[in-house]
């Protein structure tokens, strides 16, 4: 019943870039996201990240993880906004302090999801990217 809920999401032609360097968690993401069509790239680090968004104009959404090794998340959204301002980057963090999301969206972060991620409130903040551009999320 879930999977026919995700299934209402239709983004194919679209492209989403996962930062995440545990990989249960990108395994979770990426099941999630593959039955509503969109492509998925991933990669487990902050730089990693940034080359991905400088050498893929394509890529739609990021979902950043914001403690991930190397670079944090904080510093990687405030890289890639420097090179694609317009990228919608939704943060994912266990930390659910209203400080830790105020930071993340003071780095450029669009959005921030608590973890663990509820399927639902991820699906939505996408979708309201994909459809609204860079409008802020509420």
């Amino acid at each position: 019943m879930i999977i026919e809920s995700i299934k209402k999401y239709n983004w194919e032609g679209k492209k989403a870039l996962i930062v995440e360097d545990d990989p249960t968690a990108a395994f979770l993401l990426s099941e999630i996201l593959q039955h509503t069509r969109i492509e998925v790239l991933a990669v487990t680090s902050g730089l990693d990240a940034v080359e991905k968004c400088r050498e893929d104009p394509d890529i739609d959404v990021v979902l950043l993880d914001l403690q991930i090794p190397g670079i944090s998340g904080f510093e990687a959204a405030t890289l890639i906004k420097q090179v694609r301002e317009d990228l919608p980057i939704i943060a994912q963090s266990a930390y659910a302090l209203i400080e830790e999301k105020e930071r993340a969206i003071e780095a450029g972060c669009d959005a921030h999801i608590s973890k663990p991620i509820n399927t639902f409130d991820l699906l939505a903040a996408i979708n309201h990217f994909l459809d609204c551009g860079n409008l802020p999320f509420l």
